[in-house]
């Protein structure tokens, strides 16, 4: 008289069921959607941050040579290229920070970029003529990379390693 019948019950409960799993499905690819946003979010910034990093150090470059840690191989004022045992770039550069002078030293600085593990490094000594014991900065400038391309541009055209020993910087570095 006054009720349900269990045919009206259970039609109820399959539509029900069915918005259910509607609204969980979309609510998973959402919360999915948000993670990918995120992760690439992040990927992104993590690549202008490099980005900025390569192209301030890049920008102060100078003509200084400076011999490697070792004391060994000859002076290089800026090298650049794709050999598994040299960095991919090694050079000096000046307009290092030394706010009120409150550490003693210039405002130039030997820098190296290396990979290391699918990591792009950048050493930073805290002396533009460095030696075995000077200290050092290591920061990873990006994380999980497969490979790195390095070209040089000069003159007319683009040369895939820069000689340290050159008397001039490359114009571009790609």
């Amino acid at each position: 008289s006054g009720g349900f019948t269990l045919i009206e019950m259970l039609v109820a409960l399959a539509v029900s069921s069915l918005l259910l799993v509607a609204g969980s499905t979309l609510l998973i690819q959402t919360l999915r959607a948000g993670n990918m946003v995120e992760t690439h979010t992040r990927d992104v910034r993590a690549l202008d941050v490099a980005h900025s990093l390569l192209r301030d150090d890049l920008a102060e470059a100078t003509l200084r040579e400076t011999r490697a840690p070792n004391g060994l191989d000859a002076p290089e004022a800026f090298s650049g290229g794709q050999s598994l045992s040299q960095p991919l770039l090694s050079f000096t550069r000046s307009g290092w920070l030394n706010p009120a002078e409150a550490d003693a030293r210039g405002d130039l600085q030997r820098v190296e970029y290396f990979m290391q593990e699918g990591n792009l490094l950048r050493r930073a000594w805290m002396r533009p003529d460095p030696v075995r014991e000077t200290l050092y900065a290591d920061r990873v400038v990006v994380d999980g990379v497969d490979r790195i391309g390095l070209r040089f541009f000069a003159g007319n055209s683009w040369q895939l390693n820069w000689s340290g020993q050159a008397d001039s910087l490359p114009e571009l570095v790609e």
